[in-house]
């Protein structure tokens, strides 16, 4: 068997209307339909107002007070913060995390500088002393262990 390769010059016309793509070569009509949705990915909100670092420190405040002490994971913030707006992104989240701790070397990437944290190395974060969620309380203090304790218990 023998092959000859040739090309032969073909031309058409592609017409796109009403949700249908029509493709016409010499005498041949082909036609694809398809669903136009209208929706296009966009960004989570959160309501007017609410940033995502905003989102981060209720988070982080809420696992504080829930585990009474003061040394967490990122991730579990992520988990905290999820549960309240699960349309969250993980990598936008970890980074805005990064962006509200002043002493993590990555701090000086971002260009929105909170001071939320205390980097504790090992991917270990405390919640700062002004931003714990009982730091305006007469009868809480923290330990220096970073455990959340109200003073009126006895030790």
């Amino acid at each position: 068997m023998q092959e000859i390769p040739f090309t032969i010059p073909i031309s058409g016309v592609i017409r796109l209307a009403n949700g249908e793509i029509t493709f016409i070569v010499n005498p041949m009509e082909t036609k694809f339909s398809f669903v136009t949705t209208g929706n296009t990915p966009s960004r989570t909100k959160f309501g007017e107002g609410v940033s995502l670092t905003d989102i981060i420190l209720s988070a982080a405040r809420q696992v504080v007070s829930e585990k009474r002490i003061n040394r967490f994971h990122p991730s579990e913030l992520f988990h905290a913060a999820i549960e309240k707006h699960p349309g969250i992104k993980r990598g936008s989240f970890m980074a805005r995390v990064v962006a509200c701790t002043p002493d993590h070397p990555s701090y000086q990437h971002f260009a929105s500088h909170r001071d939320y944290f205390i980097y504790g190395g090992k991917g270990l974060l405390m919640l700062k002393e002004q931003y714990k969620p009982d730091s305006n309380s007469e009868n809480a203090t923290i330990d220096l262990n970073g455990m959340l304790k109200n003073s009126q218990e006895k030790e």
